[in-house]
């Protein structure tokens, strides 16, 4: 329990425990951040950075929560912002999956359960947002009652329907990625960049690791705030804060734009150019024996 009758956590949140996953996240932050703005300029994956950087500002405000017990605004931005960053970790592997299939798969294959490669990126990224907005406004719609009363169980079950929507999102994602990996591994192009399965393989841990946290945070939020995932601490750290230091981790380990090229559509017009290069060659080649 928490150390007093006046204190906000239902339990006494561990200092210890919020600094050292304060550092983890520094830490993940600066190497995204180095990784993806200074080495590579993949700017199209900053909301991976932006993410992160969400995770640091939650777990600061976790560790000043767990010193200042009875202040209410720390504890509610610690729950608001671990709540909302993994939708912008998300937003960065949705943003990769039409990348991938434009510079791994021939034309011919470039259709995913039906839908066009280059449309799967809008959509999930448009899931990803409503899922943002409706978890945002649950939060919103509880923290202004302080999450107790009526508000706190309208804002409960909103955040509930956001983080459902994320659950479904990233199962459909999933299935999208099994079919292009499936795909792949048999009709990849003579061409395509060498690291591809390396990006796959990010891509899923990635995944997998947020929807463990989603499962773990959709019960949360079901059981209520007496329910025994709020009562217990362990839960957090074990289904929220290792799974998104997985899911950021990885892409410190494989980053896309050190196996894949930084705009798919600048990979298609490199295809298009070598093969004009090489049927302008061998047309050459074919007039000049045609005169010898």
């Amino acid at each position: 329990m928490a150390n007093d009758d006046s204190s906000i956590w239902v339990y006494n949140p561990s200092f210890p425990l919020a600094v050292v996953g304060c550092v983890v996240y520094c830490l993940l932050f600066i190497a995204t951040t180095y990784t993806t703005w200074i080495k590579h300029r993949a700017w199209f994956f900053s909301t991976v950075v932006v993410g992160a950087a969400i995770e640091v500002a939650g777990y600061v405000c976790r560790v000043y929560s767990a010193k200042n017990q009875t202040v209410l605004v720390p504890y509610i931005l610690t729950l608001t912002l671990t709540v909302l960053a993994p939708v912008f970790i998300a937003a960065g592997n949705y943003l990769l999956i039409s990348r991938l299939i434009l510079s791994v798969l021939p034309a011919s294959h470039h259709k995913i359960l039906g839908i066009a490669g280059r449309l799967l990126t809008p959509i999930f990224v448009t899931f990803d947002v409503l899922s943002f907005v409706v978890q945002g406004n649950g939060s919103a719609i509880a923290s202004s009652g302080n999450w107790t009363g009526p508000k706190e169980k309208v804002g409960r079950y909103t955040l509930i329907g956001g983080l459902l929507l994320q659950l479904v999102a990233f199962a459909l994602f999933l299935a999208v990625l099994g079919r292009f990996h499936f795909l792949a591994n048999r009709v990849a192009l003579p061409d395509a960049p060498v690291g591809w399965r390396k990006v796959v393989r990010a891509v899923y841990i990635s995944s997998i690791a947020i929807m463990i946290r989603c499962v773990y945070r959709v019960c949360e939020f079901a059981e209520g705030m007496h329910g025994y995932a709020f009562l217990n601490e362990w839960l957090f750290w074990v289904f929220e804060t290792i799974p998104m230091i997985f899911a950021i981790g990885v892409f410190c380990v494989w980053h896309p734009s050190q196996y894949l090229p930084r705009s798919a559509l600048l990979s298609r017009k490199a295809r298009a150019k070598k093969q004009l290069s090489v049927e302008m060659a061998t047309s050459t080649t074919a007039s000049h024996e045609q005169m010898v």
